[in-house]
């Protein structure tokens, strides 16, 4: 009770009285903010738009609230300072829900923009999951509208827009949500990027022997803040593809602790951590190993091979659900064992590359390796229209 009552108070009382004030300077077009909620340096999903700005003269800021390492009071202190500085900012860019953004109305001039940190639609999430055990309370996301400030909500492709529009409660403002791209998709497009991706690998001490590389990236597993991999796959048993190839395990960035792995499988199998980012490694993988990660979409624009270890599918179902019946959805075979998982890897030589064309041309129609550039135009156009 004592929680709720102060995030009524903060969020109804001080948070607008702060942004009242600091909306009485005179806003400045040219200033563009950058908001992480929890990660302590840039993510992809800004890089390369703050770079569009920056080439363009802008004055870019960032802001890092730090919400899921930080106390109460650190991060009422820095959403504070966000608010006063964006409240006389052209435009401001966020990656990720908060409910900040819909304790008050924003002035005209100030664009908001949700470019969300994943593309396509795979695990629910916002609306989607409201009053579930992984979601909010349904009340809590009525009292606290984190979305009814958003002028745009860029996606990777048409098909996916129902289901932000459901996620984010706009389906009562067609428009918002548009299938112009993510911005970081663009990199896979950049000959020099895919080149510089294996420059980086072959300078790595990784043992590859010319074997190939199977990337093994899977969601996280809990809440954000108690964040933990999955523990259903078996390393010792993937000896048996030892020959040819070599294992590279990506945990999800919310997962603060490294693989585990037992000795003898430290031949073929490698937690990369940070040696190279996500984006580095779909480039050089010849193939996915993934469960419920959206690391998908962006996969099938390499139009490889991809299967699924969902060793706790009806769990998860349960807990958290999904925008489409899985099986049906995912464009490659399910194993829910280590086992199953050894055979449909051995049968990746007979991979039939349309079903993930076709699954490409489904979710991801909207990125060519222009969506930064689409995205920023969008912006910049409404500001100069005044809408």
């Amino acid at each position: 009770m004592f929680r709720s009552v102060c995030k009524w108070v903060v969020f109804k009382w001080l948070y607008p009285v702060c942004y009242f004030f600091g909306r009485l300077r005179k806003i400045k077009p040219e200033k563009i903010l950058f908001v992480e909620n929890h990660a302590d340096s840039l993510s992809d999903n800004f890089l390369l738009l703050k770079e569009f700005f920056e080439k363009k003269g802008y004055d870019i800021r960032i802001h890092y609230l730090r919400i899921s390492s930080s106390g109460w009071g650190k991060i009422i202190k820095r959403s504070l300072g966000m608010i006063w500085d964006m409240s006389n900012a052209g435009c401001v860019f966020l990656n990720e829900s908060n409910s900040l953004f819909g304790a008050f109305s924003f002035r005209r001039g100030t664009k908001l923009v949700q470019v969300w940190h994943a593309c396509g639609a795979f695990k629910r999430w916002g609306y989607s999951v409201a009053d579930k055990s992984f979601g909010e309370d349904q009340k809590e996301l009525d009292t606290f509208l984190g979305h009814r400030n958003y002028d745009l909500v860029p996606v990777s492709g048409e098909k996916v827009c129902w289901a932000y529009e459901e996620a984010f409660g706009l389906k009562d403002r067609p428009g918002i949500v548009q299938a112009l791209g993510v911005s970081r998709t663009d990199v896979y497009f950049d000959g020099d990027r895919i080149r510089q991706a294996y420059d980086r690998l072959k300078k790595l001490d990784f043992p590859l022997k010319g074997r190939k590389i199977i990337l093994y990236a899977p969601t996280f597993r809990g809440e954000i803040r108690t964040a933990k991999a999955p523990e259903g796959l078996d390393y010792t048993k993937l000896s048996a593809l030892k020959k040819e190839y070599v294992v590279f395990i990506k945990q999800h960035p919310f997962v603060k602790e490294r693989t585990k792995l037992p000795r003898e499988c430290r031949d073929y199998c490698f937690d990369v951590g940070n040696a190279l980012s996500t984006e580095e490694l779909l480039m050089v993988s010849d193939l996915l190993i993934t469960d419920y990660s959206s690391v998908i979409f962006e996969y099938s624009l390499m139009e490889r091979p991809m299967l699924f270890f969902a060793y706790d599918l009806e769990e998860y179902y349960d807990e958290r659900g999904f925008y489409y019946p899985y099986r049906e959805f995912v464009p490659g075979p399910v194993a829910e064992t280590t086992e199953e998982l050894l055979r449909e890897i051995e049968s990746t030589a007979e991979f039939d590359g349309n079903k993930v064309a076709a699954f490409r041309q489904d979710y991801m129609s909207g990125c060519d390796g222009h969506a930064t550039e689409r995205i920023a135009n969008y912006v910049l156009d409404r500001q100069k229209a005044g809408g």
